[in-house]
């Protein structure tokens, strides 16, 4: 059953995805199994982030109906991807159909341990309900003036959807730890006083240059620097996720996709109908599989008939029509010899066969001059 984590932020720049890509790795070197859903459109994705090129992405699985299994990159930095586009024109308007495929697809991925989502900060409601209705929310914010303001804005609407979520907060890019308290206590009071929200802080990471130099590397920084002080934060957050285990948080993915459907008011929202589960497309693998099969079968079928023709007592009589002389026979054979039956003398011919052994093809028609006969029987007979 997998833990859904949606980390978001209020604007863009404040590293996001960086906590993603590094908390991702993090809690697949602590063996667990990691899915990370990018689902931020735009130029500081994922696949930019780690110099991957993928042929499809999350918006061909949306807009024209593909496979998760076709979608997925599957062990990159130690966990598993569902990569995002790098546009955002096609974020705004998806059919009910295409949202129920979404869901149904998304919902494949209960078997990891961890599906963490990648929000955009765009406030398009099928983009903003990943964060709205998700089970836990991570909100990233720095110590930047202006990341508290649109922090609050984006937790207004947070709040506005499935109520009993669990948002935490992590203070990224702090010069070091007392401005990082110093920064959350602020954002938790306006929480507070406002909205009546309490807040917990899942952590403070430290600011990092070789952060970017890693993301330059296209690696996560706990594979390029593993004792780099924003690794080693990023390590005690996915700690400290591990540790609330015990806290037993939703691990239901069929609930989250039915909220998600619900808050974006699909058609048929109540639940992900089987109808629209076996709509989506068989994934190339598994046609692939398909088709092997039906190829062995065929096969197996062949090398049936192959044995019983050779297994068949005493030779196996062709008819051929046509010009054919008993020179051209000749031509093909590798070998001949002369034999005398009944009185009757002519030659045999042998050549190679496909499986090893001899074929070996004697001429006789009509009459004793096969140019002039209409038809002529090549008798044929193979040896091991």
């Amino acid at each position: 059953m997998a833990r859904v984590i949606t980390v978001t932020s209020g604007t863009a720049g404040v590293g996001k995805t960086s906590i993603c890509i590094n908390l991702a790795a993090q809690l697949a070197r602590r063996g667990r199994r990691v899915c990370l859903l990018d689902a931020d459109g735009g130029g500081a994705n994922v696949s930019l982030s780690l110099g991957l090129e993928p042929r499809q992405t999350l918006k061909d699985l949306i807009l024209y109906g593909v496979a998760l299994d076709d979608v997925l990159i599957r062990n990159r930095q130690g966990f598993d991807i569902v990569p995002g586009s790098s546009t955002t024109d096609w974020i705004d308007a998806w059919t009910s159909e295409q949202l129920h495929h979404l869901a149904a697809s998304l919902s494949q991925l209960d078997d990891y341990d961890f599906v963490l989502i990648d929000s955009s900060t765009s406030t398009a409601s099928n983009v903003l309900s990943f964060a709205q209705t998700s089970p836990e929310v991570i909100l990233v914010i720095t110590p930047a003036p202006i990341s508290v303001p649109d922090a609050y804005s984006l937790l207004k609407l947070l709040s506005s959807e499935y109520a009993s979520k669990r948002i935490q907060v992590i203070v990224n890019r702090s010069t070091n730890h007392i401005i990082g308290m110093y920064s959350y206590s602020s954002f938790r009071g306006v929480a507070m006083f406002y909205l009546g929200m309490q807040l917990p802080l899942l952590g403070v990471v430290s600011e990092e240059k070789n952060m970017q130099t890693a993301l330059h590397q296209q690696q996560a920084l706990v594979n390029a620097d593993s004792q780099a002080a924003a690794a080693r934060d990023i390590g005690s957050l996915a700690d400290q996720l591990l540790v609330e285990n015990a806290d037993q948080p939703e691990r239901d993915m069929q609930s989250f996709c039915n909220r998600y459907l619900k808050a974006v008011e699909a058609k048929d929202a109540d639940q992900i109908s089987a109808a629209y589960v076996l709509k989506i497309p068989v994934g190339r693998k598994q046609k692939l599989r398909q088709q092997v099969e039906s190829l062995s079968n065929q096969v197996d079928d062949l090398i049936k008939e192959i044995k019983r023709l050779r297994e068949a007592p005493g030779a196996t009589q062709h008819t051929v029509t046509g010009p054919d002389t008993e020179t051209s026979i000749a031509a093909l054979a590798s070998d001949s010899e002369t034999v005398t039956f009944q009185g009757e003398t002519f030659s045999i011919y042998s050549t190679q066969s496909a499986n090893a052994g001899r074929q070996y093809f004697a001429w006789h028609g009509l009459d004793d001059c096969p140019e002039s006969s209409e038809a002529v029987n090549i008798a044929v007979k193979e040896s091991d």
